[in-house]
């Protein structure tokens, strides 16, 4: 078809819209001429009685059905409700319809002269509204721009016009602004191994992970300036969210999305973009140098890559293609005593694991996050030659935490591996003086606890027992909890609390872009206690569904536990989500709360708003004040388990979780059975812990901490269980209760908290 037949066909497709509209007024004969001059108008009316000589015109060239069309439309149909007279809408397409004598309404960039009115360098969030002569125009730099010109002109010009007339003032010139958000493009990147499409070994698979990782942190930073998100696709729960986060009117709808499953296209897509951040090399024969990389890439942008000139390394692929090394770390660092630290006046530790944190601390403290903090493995297990790579159950990127480095580098953190046991040379370092680790580790603590003006700030990871410091595999004297124990009262010290990502999963997928996720859900708790009356003869308990005090497993056990499992909502349970996770996945937060059923009831885990130890706290107010945003967000009242190091609760902290959690809270203090504070704040130990199993063993288990405990009260704490074990191991309690003439009874916090204070049982303390 020749194009002056499209040009016939497209005429005549037209017509009719061309025609459709309000009645052309015929001409009147003119009234005798007056000898007074003619008043001067102040408005352009576009409508007057119900009739209009003005059209709509958008440009040819935009996509049906993108913003700016659709944006034309809707003026159209906003002019018919409000004033009764429906305007044609056309095209600029024949040139030869471009008369100034026409009325238009031109809506963006079109081939009339008085869209070429916007400066060249009109800001991409700038829309205008210009009359001028027998034109109108509405638009800006892009079709987002138009449309929210639209927006505005319909808000102030047609709303306000009554039926059969709209009309703007003379010479109208009007520029608005607005929050510019770029179309979204998503690349989703699947498991890459090597930048070759052969086997490759574990170490290759490391490299490629961490600089991806990394990229991601980069990338997504910039996100709301780009619209470019940068997804990782490593398992199911990451298809879920995605899934989640991509419906309407959620963070990435209407997502353009492109799958990258070959390192070729990766380098195809972001391959200009790491050439512009260029590298920081690291030393694998310092491994502590991975982290001290990362730290660097927080700030400068440079990708963090192992040190490996083999043929087919990913440092020798990059520094072939043109990537420059902007760093290297390589024999910066031999942990030599009496010698000072490269490039500062820093005596040595006579730690080459120490050396190159206070190096990075004095090159790199003052432009770090200082309230945020990654506690995470170093590069010792993803180097071959390392003992604690050979010795390791796993080394894949997973138990290596470098998935997790994306949400940390975009959070621009200071990285540290160091373990804070004092009296025992470290696994991955034995050659160090005695206590080098525990003191360099105090060193970064005290130095970001000064930095924050002593405020709380976040310790983001968990000591990685299952591969350092434990005697899990024999590589330290304390078993993986008294480990935790130690670390969590060290750092609470310092004013860090912890978000908890223990194994496993000790890492996290993706934190960079669920971090940009807006909530939509309305958080509103089921807090009102039933309506009954204590009754003596019976014994009331509540279970405690634990432990959320990590995104990484708030991330994978939701998906099972609130989708896949029919059984939740049979009774009632305590859900124990540290609130502070919607910080790095708000996303799960909306999904548990738009899917609760009325038997499912929201509680802070460990020990609040982050994991920490009270009673080691320098400051309870300044932990009082942290928590007290979190849990008015999430409609909490109860915290689910204050965890203290000696397992010792005082008035002291019953006073501050009081301010913090004013129904009640549970505790680890078995002595402490039962505590009513002010008559009205409820103190309960918590059980640690059930585990569902075939036999009578847990509801024995139960039963016997019941009758025990002096009182016709008990919570009980599950970790990491289905609705559905546990719902079964209630049901056995409360059977094996009943045979013994028991009556037992599960109800949620409220109600059990509602009818200690009934009962009159417990200790009651009256604070100041």
């Amino acid at each position: 078809m020749t194009k002056c037949i499209l040009w016939v066909a497209l005429v005549l497709l037209l017509l009719p819209v061309l025609l459709l509209g309000c009645s052309t007024p015929e001409p009147t004969p003119s009234d005798e001429p007056s000898d007074d001059p003619p008043a001067p108008e102040t408005t352009l009316d576009i409508i007057k009685d119900g009739e209009s000589t003005f059209r709509i015109i958008r440009p040819e060239l935009w996509a049906s059905g993108g913003e700016g069309v659709m944006a034309a439309v809707e003026l159209r149909q906003a002019i018919g409700e409000y004033t009764g007279c429906m305007l044609p809408i056309t095209t600029d397409w024949d040139d030869q319809d471009n008369n100034d004598a026409i009325f238009e309404i031109v809506i963006g960039d079109t081939n009339r002269a008085i869209s070429s009115q916007i400066p060249s360098d009109a800001p991409k969030n700038a829309y205008y509204i210009i009359a001028e002569g027998n034109k109108i125009y509405i638009g800006g730099a892009n079709e987002q721009a138009t449309a929210r010109g639209v927006d505005y002109f319909i808000d102030t010009y047609v709303r306000t016009a009554t039926a059969g007339t709209l009309s703007i003032p003379v010479a109208l010139r009007h520029e608005g602004s607005f929050t510019f958000k770029y179309p979204t493009q998503l690349f989703v990147i699947h498991t890459i191994k090597s930048v070759l499409d052969n086997e490759i070994s574990t170490v290759e698979y490391n490299d490629m992970v961490r600089l991806i990782s990394s990229l991601q942190g980069r990338v997504n930073k910039n996100a709301p300036n780009t619209g470019i998100y940068l997804y990782q696709m490593f398992d199911g729960f990451d298809a879920f969210w995605l899934d989640y986060i991509s419906e309407d009117g959620k963070l990435l709808e209407k997502q353009t999305r492109r799958d990258l499953g070959r390192w070729e296209e990766v380098w195809e897509v972001f391959g200009s973009t790491i050439k512009d951040a260029g590298l920081v090399v690291w030393d694998p024969n310092a491994p502590a140098t991975a982290n001290v990389a990362a730290t660097v890439c927080s700030v400068e942008g440079y990708l963090p890559v192992r040190y490996d000139t083999g043929a087919n390394s990913l440092y020798t692929w990059l520094t072939k293609k043109g990537v420059e090394v902007k760093l290297s770390l390589v024999d910066m660092f031999d942990g030599k005593a009496g010698t000072t630290i490269a490039d500062t006046d820093i005596p040595s530790t006579g730690s080459i694991k120490c050396d190159p944190y206070l190096w990075a601390l004095e090159k790199y403290g003052e432009r770090v996050n200082s309230s945020m903090i990654g506690y995470i493995l170093d590069g010792a297990t993803t180097v071959a030659e390392n003992p604690m790579y050979q010795k390791a159950q796993s080394t894949n990127p997973d138990w290596n935490q470098l998935y997790s480095h994306d949400y940390l580098i975009y959070n621009e953190c200071f990285f540290v591996d160091l373990t804070c046991v004092e009296d025992e040379l470290p696994c991955d370092d034995p050659s160090q003086p005695m206590g080098t680790d525990a003191k360099t580790l105090k060193t970064i603590l005290q130095y970001f606890y000064d930095k924050n003006n002593g405020k709380m700030a976040k310790l983001m990871g968990f000591p990685p027992w299952y591969l350092k410091y434990s005697n899990y595999g024999s590589r330290g004297k304390l078993n993986p909890t008294e480990l935790e124990f130690a670390f969590t009262a060290t750092i609470t010290q310092y004013n860090f609390a912890k978000e908890a990502d223990a194994a496993h999963p000790a890492w996290m997928t993706n934190g960079s872009v669920y971090t940009h996720y807006v909530s939509t859900a309305s958080y509103e708790n089921t807090t009102a206690p039933l309506t009954e009356e204590f009754d003596e003869e019976t014994y009331y308990f509540t279970i405690y569904m634990g432990d959320y005090d990590s995104s990484a497993w708030f991330k994978s056990s939701v998906p099972i536990f609130f989708m896949q499992d029919e059984d939740r909502g049979r009774y009632p349970l305590m859900w124990a989500f540290n609130p502070n996770l919607g910080d790095r996945v708000p996303m799960v937060f909306d999904y548990v709360y738009e899917n609760a059923t009325e038997n499912d009831y929201f509680v802070t885990g460990d020990s609040g708003a982050g994991y920490i130890n009270p009673d080691m706290l320098p400051d309870l107010d300044t932990w009082v004040e942290y928590n007290e945003p979190y849990l008015a967000k999430y409609d909490m009242d109860i915290v689910g388990f204050i965890i203290t190091s000696q397992c010792k609760i005082n008035e002291e902290i019953m006073e501050a979780y009081a301010k913090i959690a004013p129904v009640g809270s549970f505790h680890n203090d078995i002595t402490t059975q039962l505590v009513v504070y002010n008559n009205e704040t409820v103190y309960m130990h918590l059980m640690n812990e059930i585990i569902p199993s075939g036999d009578d063993f847990t509801p024995r288990q139960m039963y016997e901490y019941l009758m025990g405990n002096g009182t016709n009260f008990a919570a009980y704490r599950a970790v990491n269980k289905s609705p559905t074990a546990i719902n079964e191991a209630i049901d056995k309690f409360i059977a094996y209760a009943q045979q013994r003439g028991v009556t037992v009874k599960c109800v949620d916090p409220y109600t059990l908290f509602d009818l200690v204070l009934q009962s009159g049982q417990g200790e009651y303390i009256y604070g100041e």
